[in-house]
């Protein structure tokens, strides 16, 4: 008599919860070839990450977005912490953020007395980044040095285009040198040397591999962000030890 072959049983992966979204989510490998975007911060997904464990549902966060402080201080807006939000600020279906003028409908950090909006990526931006084609360090400005002069404006070092007064940048005070805070940044020279060290077979970072120059900016802006978070949470861990204070996720 022929023997049932035993029914396999399901798989049980772990689910996480995470308040931006109503369903499960379950850890997930990013890959190149997925070209998936981050619900979070709107830039590729890339390394380790979250996914709703509803094949229908399309909503992804990377590690470092899962785990965003509820509430983070910025050197921009020192009059008011910024709270963390994950949908546009007021129910509208974008914001504009105060850093670089552009639009986003993912996560924010936002000031609801001031109605003041923040990427998650421009609010933990390194405060100093180099280029190649400038000898000294560009330190992060959140206005432009022309601020208040009359019939004076800033013109960006490497495209000509004029930055305006509000937005931030990246600046060099010795030799008036300064750049648009992202499309103009010191990403295009750093994306282009990974990219060839990848040609050669040696390791490359996740920019490398983006073939365009707006993905290897997002790219580089994201790592950027995942190591700034971290940052920052070590050092709340650490004094966590003396007072208990927000709750961080890291």
């Amino acid at each position: 008599m022929a023997s049932r072959k035993p029914k396999a049983k399901p798989v049980n992966r772990q689910s996480v919860r995470h308040p931006s979204h109503n369903h499960p989510l379950r850890v997930f490998k990013a890959k190149e070839e997925d070209e998936t975007a981050c619900s979070g911060c709107e830039l590729e997904l890339t390394g380790q990450a979250f996914k709703c464990i509803k094949s229908e549902c399309d909503y992804f966060l990377h590690k470092s977005c899962f785990d965003l402080p509820s509430e983070t201080n910025n050197k921009s807006h020192q009059d008011h912490p910024l709270t963390l939000l994950h949908s546009p600020p007021d129910d509208r279906s974008v914001y504009t953020c105060d850093a670089c003028d552009q639009y986003g409908s993912g996560f924010s950090y936002h000031c609801s007395n001031c109605n003041y909006s923040l990427h998650v990526g421009c609010a933990f931006i390194p405060e100093t980044v180099d280029r190649e084609d400038h000898e000294h360090p560009l330190t992060l400005l959140y206005c432009t040095p022309c601020k208040g002069r009359e019939d004076t404006y800033f013109t960006c070092s490497a495209c000509d285009e004029t930055i305006s007064e509000d937005l931030w940048m990246y600046y060099c005070k010795d030799c008036d040198y300064g750049t648009h805070l992202h499309s103009c940044a010191a990403y295009e020279d750093q994306g282009k040397e990974e990219e060839d060290e990848d040609e050669e077979g040696e390791a490359s970072s996740p920019a490398s591999r983006i073939k365009s120059l707006m993905k290897a900016q997002d790219e580089m802006a994201a790592m950027q962000l995942e190591a700034r978070i971290e940052n920052d949470a070590r050092n709340a861990a650490l004094d966590l030890w003396d007072e208990p204070k927000r709750r961080y996720y890291w």
